[in-house]
Order: structure tokens, then sequence, then C-alpha cells
């Protein structure tokens, strides 16, 4: 806080440059807590006795430090102290954090132990430093984060909104995605082939500290892709010490680490994009009396959800449970919920999936659990989320577009159009089915998608001859892969369907992050054109066809820039989802629209459908609290229970 700032900043102050120095109006609380009430023996700083000084103000009711559990001063608290590579010690004490201030404006890579885990940092000017950690953290092209030292030097970085600034200068200080300017010589390094930049402030005494003369800073969290962030610090040394050059430990343990939360400003209000920082543990309400349950939640984006009568309490971003160190990551967050709040859970609710390993992980973090359990379908928990965010009881018709999710005819859903509320729901409509060759390997792999939407587009024939113009490299594996096109896995995804266009763009043939294909088509779309998608109704429901709009791509590319043909697809496929919706109040007189599913990320897609909708005066229901990815499912799968085992309040 300012007041602490201020100290801090003081020569003649006892807490001069002192790294942790906090009080009832900062500092951290979730991560150092073990167990409840909030009390200093029952955290992390038990280990540091108060020293008389410190003592007498935390027991002074006038005092702003009054029970501030984790007041200390030199005398009393934790330390820090400067290692390298190897954790041989260089410095202690504020001669530490000078070194290590020092060593990044020479150009090193530094491990620095944060509030709720280590963050990677280095110099955002330097091509050299920026390669280096890129290479050695095998991160070949996903943005990093930068962190300003104040939000005048953000402002010559990025375009910041009203609403960016906001969120900037907030207790939780979040990653605020924004437009990076042209003029700053910031690397392209930094977030290469994308337009929006991750920018935060800082919002730790030892990040003022080390910003102290500089500009910026990359501050990228210390972990590897979707693994959970690196806390301890013997796991850094081991796990660090071939992407770092040094150290900056401290001694304060972090009981439970957490990552930065991100948000994506939209107009006049903003979504988060990941729940993590500063947003956990506040919990939700819902118009529902519910048991404890407990919402396993998904994979890909993992998080659990638990309810106590009226409120629901969202986990923290947890990664992808298929990476080593995210289970253990899940059952220690989830059981340091069920401890801090004192909940048993008696009824359980998991993805369809039979096979997710959230699920297995909750069963057996509640070990002998006999309670009852309830398999809620992927899409329909993205439904029930919104609609709990909200406080819509419904019906809704329901705009769910994401990457993967298991049907109930055992495909592989991701442009659903469903009509529901957490009771249950219908499917209404969907994308024209494709095929997904290679599985998950198409994920990785646009070009395979792209390949199997020119297939179902104009027939195997033309689309090999169409695609070997495009990659000529692949003729190989295309025969192979149009050989095993009809054996492969059946998906309506919409996610998959922008993968599959941005490689048809040029833009991604391959990738190294999720998402990035589809980010890379929305990060050079511009102009208001429309790519024709054709709607019709089957005896299944409304069908969206993209192929006219995959004709049109390729018609276009002749005569248009892929920036333009990146906008059609994107404002074309705006105006199929409004059509949908109006072809369905004529038939069920509903007027609320929920959209949910990673795809919403997009904000691009996102203005466009909502300026639609409310155009045709429709009530658009949006995320902002809970992303609109994955991580909400755990959500949804609570309010589904709570709509089948709760009571109305």
């Amino acid at each position: 806080c300012q007041n602490c700032l201020r100290e801090m900043r003081d020569p003649e102050d006892r807490r001069f440059r002192y790294p942790f120095i906090n009080c009832t109006d900062c500092g951290p609380r979730y991560t150092i807590i073990r167990e409840l009430p909030y009390d200093r023996p029952k955290t992390t700083m038990a280990e540091f006795p108060m020293c008389p000084v410190c003592e007498e103000e935390y027991g002074d009711p006038s005092n702003r430090r009054y029970h501030a559990q984790p007041d200390a001063c030199w005398n009393c608290g934790p330390e820090l102290w400067l290692t390298d590579s190897k954790g041989r010690e260089i410095a202690r004490g504020d001669e530490a954090v000078r070194r290590c201030s020092a060593l990044l404006d020479d150009g090193k890579i530094c491990a620095i132990k944060g509030i709720g885990g280590f963050h990677i940092a280095c110099s955002p000017f330097d091509d050299v430093v920026l390669s280096e950690l890129r290479r050695r953290k095998g991160r070949k092209n996903k943005p990093f984060a930068v962190m300003a030292a104040v939000l005048e030097e953000a402002e010559k970085i990025v375009r910041i909104s009203a609403v960016g600034k906001r969120l900037l200068l907030s207790p939780q200080r979040p990653i605020v995605l924004c437009c990076p300017r042209q003029n700053y010589p910031l690397s392209p390094l930094v977030a290469p082939d994308v337009r929006s930049l991750g920018v935060m402030l800082p919002y730790s005494p030892l990040h003022h500290l080390l910003l102290e003369g500089k500009s910026a800073l990359v501050m990228t969290s210390a972990n590897f892709s979707d693994a959970p962030i690196v806390s301890d610090n013997q796991e850094a040394l081991s796990s660090l010490g071939e992407i770092v050059d040094f150290f900056l430990f401290s001694d304060r343990d972090i009981h439970m680490p957490i990552d930065d939360s991100v948000v994506s400003p939209m107009g006049s209000t903003y979504f988060l994009l990941r729940r993590a920082r500063g947003y956990t543990p506040i919990p939700m309400t819902m118009r529902k009396k519910a048991p404890v349950i407990l919402g396993a939640g998904a994979e890909m984006k993992a998080s659990f959800c638990l309810s106590r009568d009226s409120l629901v309490f969202p986990g923290q971003y947890l990664g992808d449970m298929k990476q080593r160190g995210t289970a253990a990551y899940y059952q220690r967050g989830l059981n340091h919920f069920l401890s801090l709040y004192a909940l048993k859970p008696e009824y359980l609710v998991h993805d369809l999936h039979p096979q997710f390993i959230s699920t297995a992980i909750a069963e057996k973090t509640l070990g002998s659990f006999k309670g009852e359990k309830l398999a809620v379908q992927h899409h329909h928990a993205h439904l029930a989320a919104c609609l709990l965010e909200n406080d819509s009881e419904g019906p809704a018709i329901g705009l769910i577009l994401d990457g993967t999710g298991y049907g109930t005819d055992g495909t592989i859903w991701g442009g659903e159009v469903l009509l529901g509320n957490a009771s249950g729901y219908e499917r209404k409509g969907h994308f024209l089915p494709f095929r997904l060759p290679g599985g998950d390997k198409a994920v990785m792999e646009p070009w395979r998608t792209a390949l199997s939407l020119l297939a179902k587009t104009y027939g195997e024939e033309e689309a090999a001859r169409k695609a070997s113009r495009l990659w000529e490299n692949r003729r190989g594996q295309m025969e192979q892969v149009l050989a095993l096109l009809p054996w492969s896995t059946v998906t309506t995804s919409c996610g998959r369907f922008f993968d599959g266009a941005s490689a048809l763009l040029g833009l991604a043939q391959t990738i190294s992050y999720d998402g990035q294909a589809a980010m890379a088509l929305e990060g050079i779309a511009e102009g208001n054109l429309a790519a024709p998608f054709k709607i019709y109704l089957e005896e299944r429901g409304y069908i969206l066809d993209w192929r006219p709009a995959v004709k049109w791509l390729m018609d276009s590319k002749e005569n248009l820039s892929p920036a333009l043909i990146a906008g059609g697809i994107h404002g074309g496929l705006a105006g199929a989802l409004v059509e949908v919706c109006r072809n369905l109040r004529k038939e069920e007189g509903i007027n609320e629209v929920v959209l949910s599913g990673g795809v919403w990320q997009n904000r691009r897609l996102l203005a466009f459908t909502l300026k639609g909708l409310r155009a045709e005066g429709f009530l658009p229901l949006v995320h902002r609290l809970l992303p609109p990815n994955d991580e909400c499912v755990s959500v949804g799968q609570v309010a589904a229970g709570a709509a089948r085992w709760g009571t109305p309040l």
C-alpha cells in the first residue's frame, strides 16, 4: 500500500528498503495461511517471532499493523539471499536485492521468489537475452508478461483504457492485456505475432525495490507450459537451475502457491482469462441453498469448486492435468480449501468424460467417499456456470464454443447451440461435424485440421491438390492423413475450425502452445467483411455449415489481404450465430443468450456477436469474474448439482 511504500523509501524509517514490509491494508494472505482462524501461529510466519517493537505495533488497536499477521522488520522477519544457478550464496539482505537488480541490468536471467511463487525476470529490451530465455525455457512463441515500474511507464508500453487503468491499479494487481505501442523499444521477442501484451504493475515490496531505476522487466511465471508455478526453494533450484543465471531466495515459505491473474478489458467492462491471485478465494452467490458439493472441473484448464449453503467457492487456476505435477497441485489446493472452510463434500459432480484425471484426483482426495455422484456434460457445465455468474435461472440459449468437450454421442463437441438451464439442456444445433486427423496431434499441427476442412469442403482429391500448393513440404504426410481421415475422430469444434482457418491463411502450420493459431487469426483480423456461413435445419437441430466460408477464404486469397479475410471469418461467424439465435427465439420465445467457452476469449468475435445480439433485442450473458474457458466448468458442475440437490432460498 502507499503507506508502506512511503516507509520503505524513507531512510529514517526502521523498515527502510525492507522487502517484506506490510500492514493490515496489504501483504500476503492466501499463500501463507495454513488453517483458519487467520492468526500468525497458523501461517508460515509462525517461524518468525516478532521483536518487541513489532509486537507493540501488532497489539496496538490504533496502529495500522494491529493484528497484521505477516508483520515483521529487518530484526525479526524473513530475509532474502542471492545465489548463482548452483545455489552458492553471493549476498544477503539489501545487498542481495541491489546485486540482483544490477544483474538484471547486465542482461542476466534471475528467478525471484514472490508472494505466490517464483517469477523469472529479465530485460524486456534485449533480443539476445530473450532469445536465450526462450531457448532455455523451451517456450518458442508464447508471450511473456511485462511488469512496468509505474502506470506512466506502462502507458508508454501499451495503450491502456480507463478500465485497464483501474485494473492495473486495483488491489488485485492482475496482468492486463493491452495493445502494444509501436514506438516503444520493447523487444519483439516478448510477445511475438500477437496483438496483445500482458502488463502488470508491482504488487510486492520486492518488486518495487527491483524496479527502482528501471522502466520495466519481463516477469513470467517460473513454470513449464501449463504446469504449476514453482514455489519451493529446493524445487526451484532443481527445476530452474538450467534456465536462470541467479536466484533471489527468501525464507518465508509459500504454503499455497498461486499464479498471477490475467484480465482482458472489453469496452467499459472486463473478463478474467485466469482466475488466481487477488480473485481466489473470493466466493460467489447462487439462488439455491445447497449441501456441500464438489465440482471436479475439466482437464486442460483445471480448477475445482465447492459449495456451502448459498455460497460457491471457485478454486484457483491449476493448469493442465496432463502435466507432471498438476495432479499433486490439484490435490494440494483442494485439501487447502477443504481445510480452510472445514468442508466435507456430500456430493461429487464431474465431467461426462470417463477418463478425466480431475475426476480421479477428486475421488482420491475425498478418500472413502460414499456420497452421490453426478456426471455433467462439458458444455452444459459452461452454460450453467455463466447463468450462475449472471444470477439467472434461465432457460437460455447457449452459444458454447470451445476446443474440446466430450459429447453424449461419444464424439468431440465444441461448436454447440444449447437450450436449457442448470437442471438440464437440449442440443439445438452445432457446427457441421468434421474429422480431426491425429486427434490431439491436430491441436499442435493445425495444418491437419485445415486439410480436413478442405476435404469436407471440396472432396479429398481436390483438397489434396489445394493443400499441396499450400504445404508442398508435407505431401507425404498429407497422403497418409487423407487415407486415415474416414477413421479419424469426429468433432464439431469451433476452436479447431479457427485453427484450420489460420493454417489455410498461412499463419500457423504448427504451433507451440494451445490457442496460438486462433490468436494469430484474431491478431491480424481487420475490416467489416462477413464470410458466408450457411444455417439449415435437420432432424437433429440447426447445422452451422462453415463450408461456404472455407470456399470464400480460398477464393478470396487472390484479391483480398489475409487481414481482411481473417476479419471476414470473424464477422461471418458472428452473423451466423445471431441468425441461429433468432430462429430459436421464434420457436422457443427465449431472449437470454449465454456466451461461454474458450473461443469467447476472442475479443473480436465477442464484440461482433454482442453487437449483433443486442441489435436484435437479445439479452447476452457473458462471463466476467469467471474465465469463459474451462476454468468455469467446475462452477457449472456445482450449479448443476445445486439444481439437483439444493433448495430455493
